[in-house]
């Protein structure tokens, strides 16, 4: 399923959306409102949410982009004292704090707050913003951040929700399996199964959803890759990025620019892996290629 936007006056656009191939083994079509998990694209959801904390007067403490992680986030400890003491939000949100991705370490139903008690436990293999290291557990604990630093203590689902679904109208987007299941337009996974030889297609099966766990209130996996949507709300999403976090209907401010323009600044910077926060770059034949991931 694609998303083309291109704008073409002050308040005007051409939208097409369009969709390819089978969504379900029954061989019903993709179209534009087929649901997909849109995987570590939601990683940006959860950087910029980061940034609407820091503009909210409303977080206590107060936030910026270099607070430490050790002084507002009581569970976290890390192994390396120095990373644990001197780790910021850009050192999280970039993906530089040392770490690697310990990815068997979690599962989507542990508490939260429970699993970033473990991080003391996981052993670094770089010292704090010495090298770009992909990690999922990083975003789990930006996604804590809505419920220790707000005062209603919202989970990162409900938040985002709140401040960015409901106000672009992103009505088919959600953290929850449950929901896009019911909705009857939830694509299925497939993987072949039975390849004899490398030129061999085998026989395609669909698998089951990745996160069937995931309600309203998201899991621990929500931060880094739990957000299913469609290429309509998409659109709608590159709309407000290109508009520096204004709502294309209405021109509200929806998300800071100044959140956009550090979520898309480059911090770890190497020309033979993906460098950046959330929306990675890669340099590969001297051409540059874009990829949120």
């Amino acid at each position: 399923s694609v998303a083309v936007v291109k704008k073409t006056g002050e308040s005007s656009w051409n939208v097409e959306t369009k969709g390819y191939g089978n969504a379900k083994s029954d061989k019903s079509a993709v179209t534009s409102n087929t649901l997909f998990n849109i995987a570590s694209n939601s990683k940006l959801f959860t950087a910029l949410s980061t940034g609407m904390l820091i503009a909210d007067p409303a977080t206590n403490p107060p936030i910026s982009w270099t607070t430490k992680v050790a002084s507002i986030v009581p569970e976290w400890s890390l192994s390396d004292p120095v990373a644990s003491k001197g780790a910021n939000l850009i050192d999280l949100i970039s993906h530089r704090v040392g770490m690697p991705r310990h990815d068997y370490a979690y599962h989507a139903t542990d508490e939260l707050s429970d699993h970033i008690k473990k991080f003391r436990h996981f052993k670094p293999s770089a010292e704090l913003r010495e090298a770009f290291q992909y990690n999922n557990n990083m975003y789990a604990l930006l996604s804590y951040l809505p419920t220790v630093l707000l005062p209603s203590s919202p989970n990162l689902a409900r938040y985002v929700k709140a401040k960015i679904f409901d106000p672009l109208d992103m009505s088919a987007t959600t953290y929850s399996y449950q929901i896009a299941a019911q909705s009857g337009n939830l694509a299925e996974g497939f993987a072949r199964q039975g390849m004899k030889s490398a030129l061999d297609a085998g026989t395609p099966r669909a698998l089951p959803y990745w996160d069937p766990h995931s309600t309203e209130d998201g899991d621990l996996i929500a931060g880094a890759g739990g957000i299913i949507s469609n290429a309509v709300d998409m659109a709608k999403w590159l709309q407000t990025l290109l508009l520096n976090g204004k709502n294309p209907k209405t021109g509200n401010v929806v998300i800071p620019a100044e959140a956009i323009q550090t979520v898309s600044t480059g911090h770890t910077v190497d020309t033979t892996v993906p460098y950046g926060y959330v929306v990675q770059f890669h340099v590969s034949a001297g051409i540059i290629i874009e990829t949120p991931h």
